[in-house]
């Protein structure tokens, strides 16, 4: 008795992007990752991508981004109740954020490895129907900006260092076809650190990077530099000793004189 295979398929939550064509092939939108320079202590991360292929595959589609921070860097969640503000960086807005929010903890002092937020982001590309030159460039790129503050680091030897942060996560979450049972799938990839953040029945479209995909990204920091600032410890260390002399000239030294002349002026 001949044994034919037998195929069997069940949902899944995540899918990477693919066209409508057949056989299906990877979708030619695309994102990179930079960072506006100098960083300073207010880098500010910028996610690119070609506005000719910014469509959502599906009408309940919505473009996210989700970002994994180490301790050094955080977000300013109240930034982001501003809806001018959001608008003007194409953010939607801030869905969750988890982890060291502290705002004015240094980093020698947090105690979680760092945060998590989830952003929506607008899917559209700013108008176009102007025939400058510059807005025809311009549109061709579509970009999300989204502003990070370092916290105060150690000081080192060195006038910066170098912070790691983990390659962002871009996906469309869509509206899963009725019926279908997300979470029944025990292939499905989960705690990825987002997809709790929806209910069961989204569906993940993923977003691939352009080019190599780096595990993380690097970025200067400036830290404060030993080499450069000897002379502060010196000149402080000076300072302390001056006042606590003149405080002691005040409190006894001019004490002292007074009350001699108070004599001097008694014996006459």
């Amino acid at each position: 008795m001949s044994q034919e295979p037998t195929r069997f398929q069940t949902p899944t939550r995540h899918y990477p992007l693919l066209t409508s064509s057949t056989p299906p092939l990877p979708h030619p939108i695309t994102y990179t990752i930079t960072f506006a320079t100098p960083t300073g202590l207010h880098p500010t991360l910028v996610l690119t991508f070609p506005t000719q292929h910014l469509v959502p595959p599906n009408p309940s589609c919505k473009l996210h981004t989700h970002l994994t921070l180490p301790s050094a860097l955080f977000i300013d969640k109240y930034q982001f109740t501003d809806p001018i503000f959001l608008a003007s960086k194409n953010i939607a807005a801030l869905r969750s954020l988890a982890g060291a929010t502290d705002l004015e903890a240094p980093d020698w002092v947090v105690k979680e490895w760092g945060s998590a937020a989830l952003f929506e982001l607008t899917s559209h590309s700013p108008s176009t129907s102007t025939s400058t030159s510059t807005s025809k460039q311009t549109s061709q790129h579509f970009n999300v900006s989204i502003p990070l503050h370092a916290r105060y680091l150690p000081a080192s030897h060195t006038p910066s260092t170098l912070i790691p942060i983990p390659h962002p996560v871009v996906f469309w979450a869509c509206r899963a076809d009725e019926g279908a049972k997300m979470a029944a799938n025990p292939f499905d990839r989960v705690h990825l650190g987002y997809e709790a953040l929806f209910g069961a029945k989204t569906r993940f479209m993923h977003v691939e990077p352009k080019g190599d995909r780096e595990l993380v990204v690097w970025i200067d920091v400036p830290v404060l530099d030993l080499e450069r600032t000897g002379w502060v410890q010196v000149g402080t260390l000076g300072t302390v000793v001056g006042a606590f002399l003149g405080l002691c000239w005040v409190l006894f030294g001019r004490g002292v004189g007074g009350g001699k002349g108070k004599k001097k002026g008694k014996k006459q």
